[in-house]
């Protein structure tokens, strides 16, 4: 035994040295995982493909993308021709598959063409939200509902849905402005209006809310408006 001993300490005084300078090389830290939960443009310029380029270009390769599709459109750059929406089970398996191998740090969460599409993300984000032993991700929503060109991608029960299930989950909301008029059923005409809009969107759950410029004659007037808790 003494002599196990013995030797045993020899091994260890000579592969240390070695066994610390190898850990000291610490291995490149594996990039973030962000998961886009949206549907598909099949002409490119939005939906997960635009999701997908804005992650990496922005993050310059230290994040990756993921993603979940909710509906599948038929789209150029004129408009929108079809929209299709793939049943709610194939969305559920999409999301547990990211969740078992993938995990994000940060959700994404655009168009939820149904009621039921919007419930299932609604059930999945809970359970990542109140799941303590992992850290829940960053959850960003936009509620892509009305195209440029005007066409409507959502009926009412999809929107309430969007609403009752997914913003309580939100750390942030970012309509357009014809998108906020069509969550709150008024029309915005002033910047008090979207300020006062902005406020009325908070209420609806998320923790903060910008309503995005861009459609109207008041360039540069993004509202930012957070709840107390992110005080």
């Amino acid at each position: 035994m003494v002599a196990f001993l013995r030797s045993l300490f020899t091994l260890s005084s000579i592969t240390l040295p070695f066994a610390y300078a190898f850990a000291t090389e610490m291995p490149p830290r594996p990039p973030s995982i962000v998961l886009t939960i949206a549907g598909s443009d099949s002409g490119g310029g939005a939906g997960i493909q635009a999701d997908l380029k804005a992650i990496h270009s922005i993050s310059e390769g230290k994040c990756h993308g993921c993603s979940a599709i909710t509906c599948l459109t038929a789209q150029n750059s004129c408009g929108v021709t079809s929209v299709h929406s793939p049943p709610v089970e194939f969305l559920r398996s999409q999301l547990l598959s990211i969740e078992e191998d993938l995990y994000p740090a940060a959700v994404k969460i655009g168009m939820l063409g149904t009621q039921e599409l919007a419930d299932e993300v609604g059930s999945w984000l809970r359970k990542l939200k109140e799941n303590g032993e992992k850290r829940a991700p960053f959850v960003v929503v936009d509620p892509v509902m009305i195209t440029t060109s005007g066409h409507k991608l959502v009926d009412d029960s999809a929107k309430v849905a969007m609403i009752e299930k997914v913003f309580p989950y939100a750390d942030l909301v970012t309509p357009n402005k014809f998108e906020a008029e069509e969550l709150l059923g008024r029309t915005l005409c002033t910047p008090q209006d979207v300020e006062d809009g902005a406020r009325a969107i908070l209420a609806m759950g998320p923790r903060a809310v910008i309503i995005k410029g861009g459609h109207s004659l008041l360039e540069g007037n993004n509202k930012v408006v957070e709840s107390e808790e992110t005080n």
